[in-house]
């Protein structure tokens, strides 16, 4: 492994947060970086919020990509003891593919995060997605979304919560595991591990929500490791500053017990790796 960070001894980066230029948070990034300075972090990355093809009645994920660049490099000069990574996160789905590479080309970041949170034509967060469905194809349905989009798709460095559509579902079972969905989980692994690219601990993802707390199986970062993945992001997702590194010290234990040394960060596109045991 090359290109070891080190600054001490600080829990991680926090490579997924969203500031006030999603449309769905109001966090200031200086609030965000005073919350980083105060913390055991040694930074964080704005990853805002850039869907195409939202569904009817949704808003679209976009914002202006030079602001908020330009707020960041503000940013550096006021705070230059801690890293902030210029990001963005790019709502993969299947019908959008052109448009999302077309952006890509026109556009430079550290951090680009790929995630999926339309799916046929939905969002789960509004819960219309499982109408009709049981948990294992609706499960099924998001994870070949994926698998299709990131089979053809390699501009991305980070795969982000991979089991999003369990936060929202009205069901028993919230947990995408290996032994259940192994069938999909496993060239999805297997395509970031070959291509270089991370796999996300998403921790908003293990909370309480509307019909249940979400699990993360260990199973799945076992596997990438066996693959050939050689670190994981940690991502908060937080919209407000104080949740910014949530739940990182215990996932960091967990990422220790799976046997991986290194987090992980990216800047100008390229993978930087900290120690975390």
């Amino acid at each position: 492994m090359t290109n070891i960070f080190s600054r001490g001894s600080f829990v991680a980066i926090d490579n997924h947060t969203h500031s006030h230029h999603s449309f769905d948070s109001s966090m200031q990034m200086d609030k965000a970086a005073e919350m980083v300075l105060k913390g055991s972090l040694g930074g964080i990355c704005f990853s805002d919020h850039y869907d195409f093809d939202a569904p009817p009645g949704i808003k679209l994920f976009t914002f202006d990509v030079d602001k908020q660049q330009e707020e960041i490099d503000a940013l550096k000069e006021r705070y230059p003891s801690i890293i902030l990574l210029k990001g963005v996160e790019i709502g993969i789905q299947p019908v959008s593919m052109d448009q999302i590479r077309q952006f890509m080309a026109g556009h430079s970041f550290d951090t680009v995060i790929a995630s999926m949170h339309f799916v046929r034509g939905t969002d789960p967060f509004h819960g219309t997605f499982y109408e009709g469905l049981d948990p294992k194809r609706a499960y099924n349905i998001y994870l070949e979304d994926i698998l299709y989009c990131i089979s053809d798709f390699k501009d991305f460095d980070i795969l982000g919560h991979f089991d999003y559509v369990a936060r929202y579902a009205p069901y028993d079972e919230h947990e995408i595991s290996m032994k259940h969905y192994g069938d999909l989980l496993e060239p999805i692994l297997s395509i970031l591990a070959e291509n270089g690219k991370t796999f996300e601990i998403n921790t908003k993802t293990y909370q309480r929500f509307r019909y249940g707390t979400p699990t993360l199986d260990t199973g799945v970062l076992k596997r990438f490791r066996e693959l050939g993945g050689e670190a994981v992001s940690l991502g908060s997702d937080a919209h407000k500053a104080e949740k910014i590194g949530e739940q990182f010290p215990y996932y960091t234990e967990v990422l220790k017990q799976c046997g991986y040394r290194y987090g992980v960060f990216y800047r100008n596109r390229k993978p930087e790796y900290y120690k975390i045991g």
